[in-house]
């Protein structure tokens, strides 16, 4: 008697599986889209640290033509970074300049960051006054 109870929900499973398969499959292929996402940016956000920090390296061994092709890819990076990664990076060259020099490399990318970051806060505060003046 006992013997065909496991096979009833065995049964059920069956068709519980047949009935939903392609809401299943399509929630499977969603998840995994999502996972696949989120590791693409983490990756995005390690390779830019890397850029970053192989930028800074080679400021300190003075190899010009390197350290300026480097710095080329980083500013065409700076208008897609986020505002953390802007952050991040204004606080690493903040540490390493202490003085203006307008013939370093890493001071220009020092002020590129901060003025990227002025212009997103000065879009952001114009775009709240004229939401706070259209109520």
């Amino acid at each position: 008697m006992n013997c065909g109870t496991p096979l009833v929900g065995v049964k059920a499973a069956m068709q519980f599986l047949r009935r939903n398969r392609y809401f299943l499959l399509t929630l499977a292929v969603l998840l995994f889209s999502s996972v696949m996402a989120v590791r693409q940016f983490q990756i995005n956000q390690s390779a830019h640290a890397e850029r970053l920090e192989d930028f800074i390296l080679l400021q300190e061994q003075e190899n010009p033509r390197l350290t300026e092709r480097r710095y080329q890819l980083l500013v065409q990076e700076l208008p897609d970074l986020s505002d953390k990664a802007l952050v991040d990076d204004l606080q690493r060259t903040a540490m390493l300049v202490k003085t203006p020099a307008p013939d370093s490399l890493l001071w220009k990318y020092h002020v590129g960051v901060r003025n990227e970051l002025r212009k997103r806060s000065e879009r952001r505060l114009h775009r709240v006054m004229q939401e706070s003046g259209a109520s």
